[in-house]
């Protein structure tokens, strides 16, 4: 429905060889490049499937808001593969917005690009729609509906 060519379910597997084995499997070639959103075991399953020279654009680590620590378990990786990792924040590219704004909102008033959201009815369900964002509990968006 999204237009991937797989998708792995990571409430799925509760073990970084289990969710490796899937990652393995949906991508046969390896990866050249990721959008990091997450981190912790997805983001070393990832870096284990990196291509030689592959990308990986770091815009968030939602595994470790709750303020753990979050080591990668293979950093030699980045250096054996020649890997390139950038951070950034949207924020920082305000100038950007009007240009995106419209052409994402092109892409999903055509059906180029389909999303999801979840939405919480009224303000009292916010604190708990945030603590199942930070659980991934929702799927795609976290809204909450104020009615």
């Amino acid at each position: 429905e999204l237009g991937f060519d797989a998708c792995i379910d990571y409430k799925e597997h509760n073990d970084p060889k289990s969710f490796y084995k899937a990652l393995k499997e949906a991508t046969p070639k390896g990866i050249d490049g990721y959008f990091e959103n997450v981190g912790g075991m997805i983001l070393d399953a990832v870096m284990l499937r990196m291509n030689a020279f592959g990308r990986i654009a770091m815009c968030g680590m939602i595994a470790g808001y709750d303020g753990q620590p979050m080591p990668l378990a293979n950093p030699a990786l980045i250096l054996v593969s020649r890997l390139k990792i950038e951070g950034f924040i949207v924020s920082e590219h305000p100038e950007v917005w009007p240009d995106a704004t419209k052409e994402l909102g092109t892409m999903v008033a055509t059906g180029a690009m389909k999303f999801r959201e979840s939405v919480a009815e009224g303000i009292a369900s916010a604190p708990e729609a945030f603590l199942g964002l930070l659980k991934g509990k929702n799927f795609g968006k976290q809204l909450v509906k104020l009615i």
